[in-house]
């Protein structure tokens, strides 16, 4: 998955996309009726011969691949009924190609999409899906509602009908070094209070030129000869910067709701502009520029700017000791830690936990240990008209939710369902064993709820975020800066809905 763009490109894109997709304003949508072009066997099952299903994809790199081995068993098991074909695309390339297709070239749209569940109210008010549970009772495929994750069906349903099919829930993870936090007598924290207590005392450690650090260096060390940390700068434990996806698409909002603050009201509309949201993005700002009520007395990041990254070379270098990453990456960052500290310990000196708690100024708050996250769902496209590829879609679907399991978690996508997150065969896998049990259970996580003005939701949150952590912006409140992008995300809806 690509971190590499920057929040201007999105509000362009969400604002081209709205005003793209106002004129289709829920047209499109077909009548579901009958049995269409269904054909039953002696038993009473759909028979599918050769359905080919063509599925877009937000899923790139190591996810992509991943993917396909997965739809390539669902392939060779209805083989000469069923077969799926994927296209892959980066989050922020789907969204243009789908609006542009849907738009003006709707006989070369997708079947099934495969996509962020926080969409699907959106793009059905464009007109863009139909719903599931029809196609559901014609298939005779399991979809047991009660056995999903409740936030993650509540994405795809609306006025109580499902218009797709969660699969998982994903947020960014935290890669610490565990072998510089033993080195030098310090815990591996697990909420706020105690990380900023141990980069705090790393910092003071490195100020008196008594912090020990290894990794990658050019000043003649080997990576696994410990050094002491340099004088000539502050040693700052945890860098972040705006430039990240991690930072803009997962830990703004987790620091909102880690502090109280919700994300959209009951009406869809935005809710963000409050005091607790206030108050979890002023962990951020903190984070970057401590003041005088700050829980940290010195800066756990340098100011990065919009740089992307900011962390991977500090973290192989012993300059940090946390990082933020996609656990997708973290069989990577393993790789690489293998072949760096080879001769002493190799991965076993990296370790990796979750956001819960981890930006929450109240430790024993009921929403301390919300993980804002990412839910991807299953859609169907209100281009299909055939009846039976429609069903032939739920088999799939069926398939994707229940079967992709463990090989899926690997990559950092939980389970959106309950009885596969606490199956055997998911709790005894080495890689639950080894890491995937530290990014919590699918229940810790929340998406942003069903609402028809996503775009505008998320992109004026984002730049309130932001400026909320820039430098050129320091001297304004927080408060102050919620409430402009209120009044333009509120202004912008009343105009383009």
């Amino acid at each position: 998955m690509k971190k590499k763009k920057w929040l201007l490109l999105v509000l362009v894109i969400a604002v081209a996309v709205a005003a793209l997709a106002g004129c289709d304003n829920n047209t499109g949508a077909p009548v579901l009726e009958g049995d269409g072009d269904i054909v039953w066997d002696e038993n009473g099952n759909v028979v599918y011969d050769n359905i080919n299903l063509k599925m877009w994809s937000v899923t790139t790199g190591d996810d992509a691949n991943t993917q396909d081995q997965i739809v390539a068993g669902f392939n060779s098991m209805y083989e000469g009924m069923i077969h799926v074909t994927v296209e892959h695309y980066s989050r922020y390339d789907l969204e243009t190609l789908l609006s542009n297709t849907m738009q003006f070239d709707r006989e070369n749209a997708p079947d099934i999409l495969f996509n962020h569940g926080s969409r699907v109210t959106e793009y059905n008010e464009r007109g863009w899906l139909q719903e599931v549970d029809f196609f559901f009772d014609k298939s005779g495929a399991s979809f047991d509602k009660s056995d999903f994750v409740p936030s993650l069906l509540e994405s795809v349903t609306i006025d109580g009908t499902a218009y797709g099919v969660p699969v998982d829930v994903h947020s960014a993870i935290i890669c610490i070094r565990k072998d510089i936090l033993e080195k030098n007598g310090l815990p591996i924290p697990t909420n706020y209070e105690e990380l900023c207590e141990v980069a705090d005392r790393a910092a003071e450690l490195a100020a008196n030129n008594q912090l020990w650090i290894r990794g990658e260096n050019s000043e003649g060390y080997s990576a696994t000869e410990w050094r002491l940390a340099s004088t000539a700068e502050p040693y700052t434990a945890f860098p972040i910067s705006y430039g990240d996806m991690w930072v803009h698409e997962f830990v703004d909002y987790t620091a909102a709701v880690q502090n109280g603050g919700s994300i959209v009201d009951a009406e869809g509309m935005p809710a963000w502009n409050s005091q607790e949201t206030a108050d979890g993005l002023q962990v951020l700002r903190d984070w970057i520029f401590p003041g005088e009520s700050s829980t940290n007395r010195y800066a756990l990041s340098e100011d990065y700017g919009s740089s992307y990254d900011v962390g991977d070379a500090p973290f192989n270098s012993g300059r940090c000791i946390f990082k933020l990453q996609g656990p997708w990456a973290w069989q990577r960052e393993l790789q690489t830690f293998d072949q760096m500290l080879a001769a002493d310990g190799g991965s076993s000196n990296i370790a990796t936990c979750s956001l819960s708690g981890m930006f929450a100024k109240d430790s024993d708050a009921e929403y301390a240990s919300l993980i804002k996250g990412e839910g991807h769902a299953i859609t169907l496209m209100s281009t299909v008209t055939s009846y039976t590829k429609a069903a032939a879609a739920t088999v799939f679907m069926e398939y994707m939710a229940n079967y992709s399991g463990i090989e899926w978690a690997k990559r950092g996508h939980l389970p959106a369902v309950i009885s596969v997150s606490q199956s055997s065969e998911y709790l005894s896998d080495p890689a639950y064993e080894a890491y995937i049990q530290y990014w919590g259970t699918p229940a810790d996580y929340v998406v942003v709820p069903p609402t028809k003005y996503y775009s505008y939701v998320d992109t004026y949150f984002k730049t309130a975020a932001q400026q909320a952590i820039a430098n050129s912006y320091r001297n304004q409140s927080i408060t102050s800066i919620l409430n402009t992008q209120y009044r333009d995300c509120v202004d912008y809806i009343q105009l383009y809905s």
